[in-house]
């Protein structure tokens, strides 16, 4: 009777198990940006080991941040890391950055001579989600962008026209 009970426990747990999809798993590899609105690409490169790599590239001009990232629920977090290079930096999505009248040019390290081949992007808090197969920015309140403004990132690339 004992073996019983104890076999029906057995099979009820493993039945109502669940298997759990791995979160950090669908959010790893390289994302591309999805959008066409200079001629520029936008990449992030989400890595195995908690961190990952941005860059982006227009005409003439070059971006790169780099840093940490952790998961919170079903959503992934980007922090970026002191750099030990002066740049020139800005944060990632500040929809207001450039109209600000009082702003001063931020440096990645204070005081210094910037290199002028590049600037480097300020990811704080950044969080994105995954919607059908793409990576989705949450922007902050903070950011004033409009509704209508998406930053999407996808797994291929964008075809160039």
């Amino acid at each position: 009777m004992t073996n019983r009970i104890f076999g029906i426990v057995l099979f009820a747990v493993f039945i109502s198990c669940k298997k759990h999809e791995n979160l950090p798993n669908k959010f790893l590899g390289t994302w591309h940006d999805t959008e066409y609105i200079v001629p520029g690409k936008s990449s992030i490169k989400i890595n195995t080991d908690s961190t990952f790599y941005y860059r982006s590239a227009g005409c003439d001009w070059r971006v790169f941040s780099k840093g940490k990232w952790r998961m919170i629920g079903d959503t992934i977090e980007l922090n970026s890391t002191k750099i030990d290079t002066c740049y020139v930096a800005f944060p990632f999505a500040d929809c207001i950055f450039f109209e600000r009248q009082d702003k001063k040019t931020l440096l990645t390290i204070p005081n210094c001579e910037p290199d002028e081949t590049k600037s480097f992007c300020l990811f704080t808090k950044e969080k994105f989600y995954i919607k059908n197969d793409s990576l989705v920015y949450r922007f902050k309140a903070s950011s004033k962008c409009l509704d209508t403004l998406k930053i999407t990132f996808a797994k291929t690339q964008k075809i160039r026209k």
